[in-house]
């Protein structure tokens, strides 16, 4: 019996023409592999840029709506439109008197002031006498405020123009939101 195992271990070794095959295929998958891996990766990456631009978009869009939305609400609920004086652009919008409300002064009408305000490099809206800002809050798309103008129609005295834009220092797009607004007087 020991015989019959030296004849199949010798024809085992007999075939010579196949030594360094593994070698080669391993010259030939590596840098495939690699290939296939960094093409993964790049893919990935480019995904997730992408996620963090749309990301980034939505918040630029989203905070710039809510503070429009807050100063035509204002705007809305205002008698006339004074403009502000100092270093920062603003203006301050002189509510109606309500007459329903109980207040400690009757006769002083409410005044709500807008400002652009430059904090940490970015300009941002600001709504008050503190500054609390309303836009630039989120830290991904850092909304800096490009635009910010209300003026009255020369035409129609009574109507005044509101423009409110934003720009994503990320991703460098910007959202603009314009509206008109009659104040009776």
């Amino acid at each position: 019996m020991a015989k019959r195992e030296n004849r199949n271990i010798s024809a085992v070794c007999q075939h010579t023409n196949e030594a360094g095959f593994i070698l080669w295929e391993a010259l030939l998958a590596i840098p495939m592999l690699v290939i296939l891996l960094l093409s993964m990766t790049s893919i990935f990456m480019f995904c997730m840029r992408a996620y963090f631009y749309q990301l980034a978009d939505g918040e630029l869009v989203q905070e710039v709506q809510s503070a429009f939305s807050l100063v035509v609400e204002d705007l809305l609920a205002g008698q006339y439109i004074e403009e502000g004086t100092g270093s920062d652009k603003g203006f301050f919008i002189v509510g109606r008197r309500n007459p329903l409300a109980n207040d400690s002064k009757p006769g002083e009408p409410k005044k709500e002031s807008y400002w652009l305000h430059n904090m940490a490099g970015l300009v941002k809206l600001t709504r008050g006498t503190i500054y609390a800002p309303l836009t630039g809050d989120h830290t991904l798309a850092q909304v800096t405020v490009v635009e910010f103008s209300l003026e009255r129609d020369e035409v129609y005295p009574d109507v005044y123009k509101l423009r409110l834009t934003g720009k994503s220092e990320m991703t460098k797009h910007e959202y603009t939101l314009c509206t008109a607004v009659y104040l009776p007087r």
